[in-house]
């Protein structure tokens, strides 16, 4: 299949080792049994949520009825990500029984949900009944009187709360229990809230009662009017009780994700220092035998085999939600093509926040669907001075394929990669080892009176066609042509085309691309600004321009008038806006870009009466 670029890569490496794949880089496909992430589903602002797929690997999705469907919210009270809203009123998901979920010697829950119906009445999260027709639970977790939060093993008669903490509407939490049969029965239920400890009970069973019902969301059971309206962004299980090392990792995962402050053990403070809060991964240890040493999560970076690691200390890593490709050629090393323009950055403390070196580590890469690669030129990137800048450091060579699409740089010095490190994936080579996915580029370009569409793919496969769409308000598209593609193609192909009938003023085209199998997928947005002749116009330079720097506008056929000047996104948001009177023909006007202001594609537009010119400016 022919991705395109700005799609983000989410690569769940499943083969290689089954010990690092779990939520921030704890448990597996044999012990995460349920991961319902909100970030997973692809739908659009409150869409009813049919299917909530689960991304542990044991396809434990949960599902719901017609009539008691929530609803998908692309952007929440957790920091801006998706959540599940369930009204509180009809709104139930259910997951078919399985055993990963039942009979466990051990047993942790991890919820991050906001609440709106809290009423000192029964509000459950979730809850498995010992059978259909039992009115005991296996386990079910929920808000109670005070609107304290409950939690009821084995019988209904074995519940437990977490007086005196009582919790609020309208507020996001990080919840979780924990069950361990192992230890004594005083120790054996535990409930945390951001990582602190709640409250612990007695527990006399050693193991979690099999049940043959169903896990049901949102609610006591399927009959029972008394449901949580809530905010669901993420419900997590895992079949055997976390240590304490595991559960430090994942509290860090989800507080970066969703922004909810840690009470207890927050070590990762990337998320505070540039924002990379996506795919949260990490390594750790407090004992010799409570440690998780091998990480990779939902992420393509796996960390693995420290040479030095101790008792509390940790290393942790997200990225930027940068492209996942090798589009960056100017912050480079003089032998480096290019590099990915996603970034990485760790945190690697000890449980008292101080900066510590867990030695020599390996560290992999999975590089699937980024097409042909040779381990030789690849480079790993690792800015040891920290100023944010790769073009000053040294590559690291030598990686080699472990299996599968993964690259391995092996005993990458500790020292280089320490606390606060940014690092990323380069290329020597881009015609041998591209590292994009397989569309190198998208142009639209205004030739006289029409449009030259051109785009660039490096490997095709199972490419059936092109379509170029345009819009005249980047939200309404139509079709302006379509190109055959090449099936399978591992060599460099240009296409073009040509729009004849084009908007006038401003206008968006994007190319989008469809398998045989019927999937597609679309390229960038790319604006133009088709003037008809005569009509005036503006010229910008330099084009592209650095963050920080300043550009010079000159104007064309426009003379002793007021201009408003306005730089804005391509979906409408406004960075710089200044009106200018007495403008003459040829005179230049120097805009200063803010060093703040994000790598992307803009339009700067000149209206002046009636007439309004606009032309694309490219921040990196």
């Amino acid at each position: 299949m022919l991705r395109i670029p700005l799609v983000i890569i989410f690569s769940l490496f499943l083969g290689l080792s089954m010990g690092q794949t779990g939520p921030g880089g704890v448990g597996s496909v044999a012990s995460n049994g349920l991961w319902l992430r909100a970030d997973n589903l692809s739908l659009n602002n409150n869409d009813p949520v049919v299917t909530w797929n689960d991304a542990s690997g044991n396809t434990n999705n949960a599902t719901a009825a017609a009539t008691e469907q929530p609803l998908f919210i692309s952007s929440s009270a957790f920091n801006n990500m998706p959540a599940i809203r369930f009204d509180g009123n009809n709104d139930i998901m259910t997951v078919a029984d399985a055993a990963i979920l039942d009979g466990s010697t051990g047993l942790t829950y991890f919820a991050v949900l906001r609440p709106n119906n809290l009423d000192n009445s029964p509000r459950p999260i979730m809850g498995k009944r010992l059978a259909y027709t039992s009115t005991d639970y296996a386990y079910t977790w929920f808000f109670f009187s005070n609107n304290y939060l409950n939690l009821d093993l084995n019988t209904s008669n074995n519940r437990f709360d977490t007086n005196p903490t009582a919790f609020s509407n309208a507020t996001n939490y990080l919840l979780s229990f924990n069950y361990d049969g192992s230890l004594t029965p005083s120790q054996r239920s535990k409930i945390y809230t951001s990582g602190t400890l709640n409250s612990t009970s007695t527990e006399s069973s050693s193991t979690i009662l099999n049940s043959s019902a169903d896990l049901i969301i949102g609610t006591l059971n399927a009959s029972d009017p008394r449901q949580l309206g809530a905010d669901y962004a993420e419900l997590i299980q895992f079949n055997f009780s976390l240590n304490t090392s595991q559960t430090i990792l994942v509290n860090n995962y989800l507080s970066a994700k969703y922004n909810i402050a840690l009470t207890s053990n927050d070590l990762y403070d990337e998320d505070d220092n540039g924002d990379y809060d996506y795919d949260v991964t990490g390594i750790g240890r407090t004992s010799a035998t409570d440690l998780n040493n091998d990480g990779q999560g939902s992420g393509m970076v796996r960390i693995l085999n420290p040479s030095d690691l101790d008792d509390d200390e940790f290393l942790i890593w997200g990225h930027d939600n940068g492209l996942a490709q090798a589009q960056e050629s100017t912050d480079v090393p003089t032998s480096v093509a290019s590099r990915f323009v996603r970034v990485w950055r760790a945190s690697e403390v000890n449980t008292s926040v101080s900066a510590i070196d867990v030695g020599d580590l390996d560290i992999r890469f999975d590089l699937s669907n980024l097409g042909v690669i040779n381990a030789l030129d690849l480079r790993l990137l690792i800015d040891v001075d920290n100023d944010g800048v790769f073009a000053d450091e040294t590559p690291i060579a030598g990686a080699t394929n472990v299996g599968g699409n993964v690259y391995q740089f092996a005993g990458v010095d500790g020292d280089s990669l320490s606390n606060n490190r940014r690092f990323t994936i380069a290329t020597i080579d881009k015609i041998e080892t591209p590292l994009p996915i397989e569309l190198l580029s998208f142009t639209a370009n205004i030739n006289e009176d029409k449009v030259d569409l051109k785009w660039i793919t490096i490997t095709e496969v199972n490419n059936k066609f092109f379509t170029i769409e345009r819009s005249a308000n980047g939200s309404v598209w139509e079709d302006v042509a379509m190109v055959a593609g090449e099936r399978n193609s591992s060599s460099y192909i240009e296409y073009m085309d040509v729009d004849y009938n084009p908007y006038e003023g401003v206008s968006y085209y994007r190319l989008k691309q469809t398998d045989f199998d019927g999937k597609y997928t679309y390229s960038n947005v790319v604006p133009v600004n088709f003037v008809a002749k005569g009509n005036g116009s503006i010229n910008l330079f330099p084009n592209p321009v650095q963050a920080g720097e300043s550009i010079n506008i000159s104007f064309d056929d426009v003379s002793g008038t007021e201009v408003l000047v306005v730089l804005q996104d391509i979906v409408g948001k406004e960075y710089y806006t200044k009106l200018i009177v007495n403008v003459n023909e040829g005179e230049l006007i120097a805009l200063s870009i803010d060093s703040e202001i994000p790598a992307g594609i803009y339009l700067i537009t000149a209206s002046s009466n009636n007439s309004m010119y606009s032309q694309k400016l490219i921040v990196r």
